[in-house]
């Protein structure tokens, strides 16, 4: 079909065995594929911060159903553009949906945010866990 669009790049959690397509854009269609980079935020690879949300799933290991194991320290990759970049885990919080702080960004540095449902089945909240490029 047509309306098939090609991933923005690839999303890889080895803790958790993620590896996703990013999607452009959070639409429903792109959620039910994979990881969808929120289009109101900094684009991959650029300075400041780049939102990756997903479904949290009910099934395990699929999209940010595991999303809650990752850890402080925990590495994750974004290939994109024929560029690998490595981001290492450095902030896991639970917000409101209504929350957008952890959206704000600094154009020194590069951090990735994942957001995810949770808890699992109930959503009430956001699952954020942040992570900074090291390479």
């Amino acid at each position: 079909p047509k309306d098939v669009k090609k991933p923005l790049g690839q999303l890889l959690i080895p803790k958790i065995n993620v590896k996703l397509p990013i999607m452009n854009g959070a639409t429903l269609a792109n959620m039910k594929v994979g990881a969808a980079w929120m289009k109101e935020t900094t684009p991959i690879g650029q300075n400041g911060n780049t939102a990756i949300a997903a479904h949290r799933s009910y099934t395990r290991g699929r999209f940010f159903n595991r999303l809650d194991e990752v850890a402080i320290g925990d590495e994750i990759k974004i290939i994109a553009e024929g560029k690998e970049y490595t981001y290492t885990v450095f902030n896991i919080v639970v917000v409101e949906p209504t929350d957008v702080s952890v959206l704000k960004g600094k154009k020194s540095e590069q951090i990735i945010t994942l957001i995810t449902c949770t808890p699992i089945k109930v959503a009430t909240h956001r699952l954020i866990v942040q992570a900074r490029l090291v390479q």
